[in-house]
Formats: C-alpha cells, structure tokens, sequence
C-alpha cells in the first residue's frame, strides 16, 4: 500500500530480525477484508506499507531469544501478534494488547505478510 486508495508493487529489503522475532518467507497468504478497509482509510493514513496478516511460511531468520523456532521450520502467522505479557492479553483479550487493536500489529503497525523474499541464485 502506497497510500490510501494506492496500491503497488514496492521493493523493500528483507526486514532483520529484532531478538523476539521470526522473519517468515511467505508461501500463501489471504486478503481479509480488513486489508482493503486498510486500503481505504478506514484506520488513518498509512503510507508505504505492506498489508496482509493470515499467512503460513517457512521460517527465514530468528531472533537471538527465539528458541522454539528455526530456520526452515513451516509455520502459520495468525491476524493478531500481541505481547503474551501484557495484562490485556494475559486476561483473555490479546487483540487488545497494549492499546485498542495493539494485538494487530502486520498491516497496522508494521509491515504485513504480503512479502515474498525472492532468490536469484
């Protein structure tokens, strides 16, 4: 997503991994109808984002805390990623993790699923 209203192929880098994290090579994704509710604004202005958040992959990279995941390991990625942590979650409501929606962060606040990391060897 370019901006609201404008959709694009962009080229970004492969994201790194931050020490929580999996970087995930997407082998199929789904558009939900948030995605294109995104697209049109319903949420604010987003600019230069990548949507899609229900996705299954094989695992590219981990984070240096991550210990039940590896590289090659397939895997799904759910819509909502919260912080396990937060008393929202912990209490049942991890949608909610953090702030309203804070348990939705791929095509919210951060670069989604529709990401494919290519190889030309």
């Amino acid at each position: 997503m370019k901006e609201i209203d404008n959709v694009a192929f962009m080229e970004k880098p492969i994201p790194e991994a931050g020490p929580y994290d999996a970087i995930v090579k997407t082998n199929v994704a789904l558009v939900c109808t948030s995605d294109s509710h995104t697209v049109h604004g319903a949420i604010g202005q987003r600019t230069n984002l990548t949507l899609g958040h229900e996705a299954t992959g094989t695992i590219y990279n981990v984070g240096s805390h991550v210990k039940l995941f590896k590289p090659g390991d397939r895997v799904s990625v759910g819509a909502i990623t919260p912080d396990w942590g937060d008393i929202a979650s912990q209490a049942g409501y991890p949608s909610q993790s953090g702030q309203p929606l804070g348990g939705w962060k791929f095509s919210n606040s951060k670069d989604g699923v529709f990401f494919r990391v290519f190889s030309c060897k």
